[in-house]
């Protein structure tokens, strides 16, 4: 199956070290190959049910991936020996939907596969497809493609080649691709049937976080002081004074994608809508800061391109509904962030309930119907659901 908006969504597990790991760097990397020079998108999961979640299992040499979009959750493995630009393209190629080139149904016209230089175990993968089997997109055998293999794939012993040219054309070791081929970039228009780099004009799409039964994706920052609390009735993510003291709680959203500049309909401003409560006495603030980012895998973080555009500093004792109009024509990141100052009294809290991230105008034109009120009043002193991850180190981009 194909991505809805040509959009694959992504979870990176925390195996992968994100935002500071060099292998978390040469994913965004990869991905940005696609972006530069395709219609698709890896777009960061906000709740959505079907996404592919990024692993490295550093005791394995695996690299695989399901084909297209297979439903649910899917696995992309990246192992010890992945960890190349190639091979981390190839991966991707393969959850975009499609599958490697020297099974074409059409293989035996272009190459000679050495069955008897395979590891033992391995031949499956050589196997050749039929033809109802694969979209060859009426696109020729290409050598260069960055879904082809290269003349020693699963070597029986690293000198023998399992796979050879019948052109005599030299195929080169996968791992030092450096980019899609022109062949793989018209492959992925036709998929997706899409013309240039462009996202997709439907894409990307609105965002409802009710924090029923997750938080969408977002994370604390250096400290843990958010916590995410669900029960029957209410859901909501809480800052307290007792968890917090006088350090700042930054709740951080994932990295979010502007509207398209093909977008007759939509843009440039958009709408952040949610629930908020500030409750104790003495001095407290909450603010919604929006960053503006270079491009969608940025991983520092800049203060010179944060702005605040919402803040309260008045103890509410119930819910208010907040509408935050904001520019969406580029790449940006919201954090909301609470502080709680020397003056404030012991059982101080703060809390944020169904976040919207709505592209479909500013927030005075939005028709969609306002989320439910919470029906309760938030508690300092609960249990939560351990499930609220932490940006164990925030790197931050000195360069402004």
């Amino acid at each position: 199956m194909l991505w809805p908006h040509a959009a694959i969504v992504y979870r990176v597990e925390d195996s992968v070290g994100c935002p500071e790991s060099p292998q978390c760097q040469l994913l965004m990397k990869a991905m940005d190959e696609y972006h530069r020079k395709s219609c698709i998108r890896f777009k960061e999961w906000t709740g959505e049910d079907d996404y592919v979640s990024v692993f490295f299992n550093p005791d394995s040499g695996s690299c695989w991936s399901p084909v297209g979009m297979v439903g649910d959750k899917q696995r992309l493995s990246l192992g010890q020996r992945c960890w190349y630009f190639g091979i981390i393209v190839h991966e991707l190629g393969h959850a975009v939907g499609f599958w490697h080139e020297m099974n074409r149904p059409d293989r035996d016209e272009h190459i000679v596969i050495d069955w008897q230089n395979i590891i033992r175990g391995f031949t499956p993968a050589f196997r050749k497809m039929r033809a109802d089997q694969v979209n060859l997109l009426d696109e020729k055998f290409d050598y260069k493609s960055v879904m082809m293999y290269d003349e020693y794939a699963f070597s029986k012993d690293g000198k023998s080649p399992t796979i050879q040219s019948r052109s005599g054309e030299v195929i080169g070791p996968l791992w030092m691709k450096n980019s899609l081929s022109e062949s793989d970039i018209r492959r992925i228009h036709k998929l997706y049937q899409c013309k240039d780099n462009n996202q997709m004009v439907s894409f990307p799409y609105n965002v409802h976080c009710t924090f029923k039964d997750h938080v969408c994706g977002f994370k604390n920052g250096e400290f843990t002081i958010w916590k995410w609390k669900t029960e029957e009735k209410v859901n909501y993510v809480i800052s307290t004074l007792d968890n917090s003291g006088g350090t700042p709680g930054k709740f951080i959203s994932p990295n979010l994608y502007p509207v398209s500049k093909n977008d007759k309909l939509r843009g440039p401003s958009g709408c952040i809508r949610f629930w908020s409560i500030l409750e104790g006495e003495g001095t407290m603030s909450l603010s919604l800061n929006m960053e503006t980012l270079d491009d969608v895998t940025q991983l520092t973080f800049n203060e010179g391109s944060t702005q605040t555009v919402w803040s309260s500093q008045q103890s509410t004792k119930n819910w208010n509904h907040q509408n935050v109009t904001v520019d969406i024509t580029k790449p940006f990141r919201l954090t909301f962030q609470s502080q709680f100052y020397s003056d404030a009294s012991k059982g101080a809290l703060m809390a944020v309930a169904e976040i919207e991230i709505l592209y479909n105008g500013p927030c005075d034109s939005i028709r969609r119907n306002i989320p439910q009120k919470p029906v309760v009043k938030p508690i300092h002193q609960l249990q939560f659901v351990e499930d609220l991850h932490n940006i164990t180190a925030v790197p931050v981009d000195t360069d402004y």
